[in-house]
């Protein structure tokens, strides 16, 4: 039994061996099957028909060429808008302001077209008041003093002409005569002093009238109330303003143009304006340029009038578009274009009906059609949804 045991392991291990081997060599068969393609089905002639019915799907995709156009270059530069009327309403006396009609917004009426201006705000007028009743009781005073003046010139030249005769007559002294003349002189001289002191008095009556006039401060032209700076009880002052007011009617966007731009601008000159606050793209027309440049900046004011609306608030910001030649650029349909995030790509289609993604650089916008600034060539096929 103990000589038998050895052969036997012997015999197994070799039998192990053998097995190993042929699992080893069919394994290796398998792969190098597999690699050589034995187990992929192969193209038959109906399975290449149905290789090029496909082909001939892609070529049917809805597609849109890449196309050149030329457009024309537009520089865009900042203004404001601003007021062409603007006022600063103020007193031209001292006094203390008593009643105020109107606040920040509302609309006011300017003299003219028969139509009485808005009260803004009324004064104080007692001292005004008091002036004026003053300067006519001097002035009734005096219309009454010329008359009993002009009454005894009279009488004094009745009696210069009287005493005159008599002396002719020598009835009377040279004496007497004389001292008639003299008495005409003296009332004639009073009824002149009296009627200039009238004067005055008249005169200072209607400046206590224009005074007066003053105590109400009205609107200088038609428009809106910007904004008040005054209460009731505070002390009005000359020079200092009350409220501020515009006429929207007479808008104008004021912008800092580089003076490299010059050439491209002129009096009269038509020129798109565009508002952001208002999302609204306005015509304008270019009223004036400032015939002075900023050194420090060098940029010239320009003064474009705007159409008339209520809402073109003072102080808006703008921009304008100054056309300054044209340019080309590689354009397709805007629906070409997916987004991801933030990168846009199309689908593009070769001549063989190959479609391949194509990650692009939009620009703007036109219409329905998007400037491509890089990513594409032109000729080239994009693919719509």
């Amino acid at each position: 039994m103990s000589e038998s045991n050895p052969g036997e392991e012997k015999k197994r291990a070799l039998r192990v061996q053998i097995r190993n081997g042929i699992a080893g060599l069919a394994v290796l068969i398998l792969m190098m099957l597999w690699l050589s393609g034995a187990f992929v089905g192969k193209v038959g002639p109906e399975s290449a028909r149905s290789e090029k019915a496909l082909r001939t799907a892609k070529k049917s995709y809805r597609t849109a060429r890449v196309v050149r156009q030329t457009f024309p270059l537009l520089v865009e530069q900042v203004g404001t808008i601003r007021s062409r009327s603007e006022a600063q309403v103020s007193s031209h006396l001292m006094a203390q302001v008593s009643q105020i009609l109107v606040q920040p917004g509302d609309w006011v009426q300017g003299p003219g077209n028969g139509a009485s201006p808005t009260v803004l705000a009324r004064l104080d007028d007692r001292a005004v008041e008091a002036k004026l009743r003053q300067a006519q009781a001097q002035v009734v005073a005096l219309g009454d003093a010329i008359g009993a003046a002009r009454a005894n010139m009279q009488k004094a030249a009745s009696d210069a002409r009287r005493y005159e005769n008599l002396l002719k007559a020598g009835a009377i002294t040279a004496q007497r005569a004389q001292y008639a003349k003299i008495e005409l002189d003296v009332t004639a001289k009073q009824l002149a002093r009296l009627e200039a002191q009238k004067k005055q008095s008249e005169e200072a009556e209607r400046e206590a009238k224009v005074m007066l006039s003053y105590t109400v401060i009205t609107a200088p032209f038609s428009g809106r109330i910007v904004k008040k700076i005054v209460d009731v009880g505070d002390m009005a002052s000359p020079g200092r303003p009350l409220f501020f007011l515009d006429s929207p009617s007479l808008a104008e966007a004021h912008a800092v143009v580089s003076e490299a731009l010059l050439p491209y601008l002129k009096v009269g000159q038509p020129i798109a304006v565009k508002i952001d606050a208002l999302h609204r793209m306005v015509q304008g027309k270019i009223r004036e340029i400032v015939p002075q440049a900023d050194i420090s900046t060098r940029t010239v004011l320009v003064k474009i009038t705007l159409p008339a609306s209520a809402d073109l608030v003072n102080g808006l910001f703008t921009r304008i578009s100054i056309p300054c030649g044209s340019y080309h650029a590689l354009v397709i349909p805007a629906e070409a274009i997916r987004e991801v995030g933030e990168l846009y790509f199309v689908d593009t289609v070769d001549p063989k009906g190959h479609r391949e993604r194509r990650f692009i650089r939009p620009g703007k916008t036109r219409g329905n059609l998007v400037e491509v600034l890089s990513g594409l060539k032109a000729g080239e096929e994009v693919v719509l949804p």
